[in-house]
Parts: C-alpha cells; sequence; structure tokens
C-alpha cells in the first residue's frame, strides 16, 4: 500500500479571480467544454486547492459530460434545463446538485463576461434545494457524552469535548497543534484545517486523494476561542511540544473521517444514535442561542463569515422552544 501524501499549503488566503473586464472577448472557445477547461485553468492559484478540487470535480464529472460537446452560441436555456433534470433524475443529493450548479453558474458568468454567452443562461442556472434539518444531540445525550469521555481522559476524549464546548470543526481539531493552544490566556487559535481532496497531481502509481493542511476555510475562521474551563487542567496535563498535533502527539496529523469513525464508536458505547460529527457543532450553536448570547458573538466563536450565516445554519425552531411557546400563550 503506497503511503498518503500529505500536501501543505499554510500561505495567505487566495485572491478572488481576475476575470477578463466584461466586453472584452479576451478567449476563444467554441464549445462548453473548452470554456470550462479554461475556467478551470484561470482557478489555479486564485483558489485554495481543496476548493479548486471541488470545482474540477463538478465540471469533469457532470458538466462536460452532459454540456460539454455544445457549441456556445447554440446553447439555451432548455439546455440548462434538460441538464438540471438529469441530474436530478440520477437520484444525488441536493446538496451535490447545488454545488454542481454553482460550478455551472460560475463557467457560465465567466462565458457571460467574455462576451461568449448571453446573461439570460446565467439565471436559469439554479434550483430550490431543500436544506434538511442538521441532527442535533439532545441535552441528556451531551450530558451523557460529557460524562463517558471525562472518565476516559485520553487526548481523544478531551479534544471530542473541546469540540462540544467551542464548536470547532473536525477538520480544525485535526490542524490543532500544541503551539496553538495558550493556557495562560486560556485560549485556542484556529489556524490550520485538514481535509482529503482528491490528488491534483493524480497519474498512474500515485495516490487517487491526498491529505491537505491549510489555512481555515475564511479570514473569520483563523479565530481565536477560549478554552472550556472544565478542561483546562485536564488538557494541559498532556501538553506536548509545540510543533506537535494534538491528537497524534506526533509532528504529522490525523485526518477527519479517523476522527469520525473513533466517533461512531463513542456514540455506541454511550447508546445513542448515530450521527455526524458535525452534530456537535450544531449542537453548542443551538445550545449558545437559546440560553440568549448574541448571534454575533456565537457568530464569532464559529468562525463565521457573517451573523446571517449562523442565523441561516442554526436559527431553526426547537421542540423545547415550540412548547415554551405554546405554554407562553395557555398562560
Amino acid at each position: 500500500m503506497k503511503r498518503t501524501k500529505i500536501l501543505l499549503d499554510e500561505t495567505d488566503f487566495c485572491s478572488q479571480p481576475d476575470y477578463p473586464r466584461e466586453g472584452h472577448n479576451l478567449i476563444s472557445c467554441s464549445t462548453v467544454e473548452e470554456l470550462g477547461r479554461y475556467w478551470l485553468k484561470q482557478r489555479i492559484g486564485k483558489v485554495k486547492r481543496s476548493t479548486y478540487s471541488g470545482y474540477r470535480y463538478c465540471v469533469d464529472r457532470y458538466i462536460l459530460p452532459m454540456l460539454g460537446e455544445i457549441p456556445l452560441e447554440e446553447l439555451k436555456e432548455t439546455d440548462i434545463r434538460a441538464f438540471i433534470m438529469k441530474l436530478q433524475k440520477q437520484g444525488l443529493a441536493e446538496t451535490t446538485i447545488h454545488s454542481i450548479l454553482i460550478a455551472l453558474k460560475s463557467v457560465l458568468r465567466f462565458g457571460v463576461q467574455c462576451d461568449l454567452l448571453r446573461e439570460n443562461l446565467v439565471s436559469c442556472c439554479s434550483v430550490n434545494c431543500h436544506k434538511s434539518e442538521a441532527r442535533i444531540l439532545t441535552i441528556g445525550e451531551s450530558a451523557d457524552m460529557k460524562s463517558y469521555l471525562l472518565k476516559k481522559n485520553s487526548i481523544f476524549a478531551l479534544s471530542i469535548l473541546l469540540c462540544r464546548g467551542t464548536g470547532i470543526r473536525v477538520g480544525e481539531l485535526c490542524g490543532l497543534k500544541w503551539g496553538d493552544i495558550d493556557f495562560a490566556s486560556n485560549s485556542i487559535k484556529i489556524r490550520r484545517t485538514v481535509s482529503r481532496i482528491p490528488n491534483p497531481h493524480f497519474s498512474e502509481g500515485q495516490p487517487r486523494t491526498i491529505l491537505y493542511i491549510r489555512t481555515p476555510k475564511s479570514h473569520a475562521s483563523a479565530r481565536e476561542v477560549p478554552i472550556p474551563g472544565y478542561l483546562r487542567e485536564a488538557l494541559q496535563a498532556f501538553k506536548g511540544r509545540e510543533e506537535l498535533y494534538v491528537l497524534t502527539g506526533r509532528e504529522t496529523c490525523t485526518e477527519p473521517r479517523n476522527i469520525q469513525k473513533k466517533f461512531k464508536t463513542v456514540l455506541r458505547n454511550c447508546g445513542m444514535q448515530e450521527c455526524n460529527f458535525h452534530a456537535m457543532r450544531h449542537g453548542f450553536a443551538t445550545a449558545c442561542l437559546e440560553s440568549g448570547m448574541d448571534c454575533k458573538t456565537v457568530s464569532s466563536i464559529l468562525g463565521h463569515s457573517s451573523t446571517h450565516v449562523t442565523m441561516d445554519f442554526y436559527m431553526h425552531t426547537t421542540m423545547r422552544q415550540k412548547q415554551a411557546c405554546v405554554d407562553a400563550i395557555e398562560a
């Protein structure tokens, strides 16, 4: 078995793409495939590698096989609608379809700015996606998990509790080094995140995917969060050298899917219904908002780009809130 390659990219955040000025046809493309390939080429170095890998997957796997041969001058709204219907008939998740259409819309907008396509093609490239309500740990489940993990008193158990009590993402947990934790100020700096992406240089004999260590997903995600008081001393007992990763105790990190597997074991041992690791982030955010914490503070801790993102993701109504509302009316 070949060893996993790790791609390090801890440079500053990528700049926004430099599209050709509107009204100037600076490129020569005759088909959707040529336009898509050229657009992808323009993304290199302008967005993070993980973002680029997602774009390339959507373009290569879905957009070009279905639309690639169509001449740009013949591309119509009906072609876009037919494309969307084909995606839906494949049984793809709505979030996947949404991601594909984001990529397609970007390709088409690029074509419009190069005077190769009409603006109306961009506006018809959308679909209403129903966002399924996220699984949230109940108060009882969260308490049971806390009790179980504190008894374990391992660095993995404490790290899970850290996510439970701060809402940090699993990739951010994987990228956490001891040098990021300041016990004097009782705070943690989120400086990097870890993810697995398609190998951009894949060839025969090379791994199809690589472990990608990069700066956080946005400026807001590069943040400082407080350590829950009850975890401070327990974490400090495990403290290692600054350059070592917290979860592994080595200069090499683990990856999110390993954490997901171990987390499922925790759920089984606690007798809990299976859920995604991200449920703890949802649970943290919901608990904060239900307790009356202002949205701006919650947004800052979570690393969201704005309070609108926090509101959109987490301001759904729980049964406990519904019950309180009904009881208030009856009173």
